[in-house]
């Protein structure tokens, strides 16, 4: 399969040194959509801290290239 090139440019998350991989594995037809809207209430407001610093990550990396 390596020789076929499967796997090719895959960034597996946990080895990067922020652990947020600039990869988008969704087809064209699903870029951008966004299916969870965390809440400012509870655990809900943890959740969305950490997806906001996730999004913010990948845009820095973007920026970058």
């Amino acid at each position: 399969m390596k020789r076929l090139g499967y796997g090719k440019g895959y960034q597996y998350a946990h080895n990067l040194e922020d652990k947020v991989a600039d990869m988008d594995c969704l087809p064209d037809s699903l870029k951008g959509r966004k299916y969870y809207h965390a809440q400012e209430i509870g655990e809900e407001a943890e959740v969305k801290r950490r997806l906001e610093d996730v999004a913010r990550k990948k845009r820095s990396k973007k920026s970058e290239d």
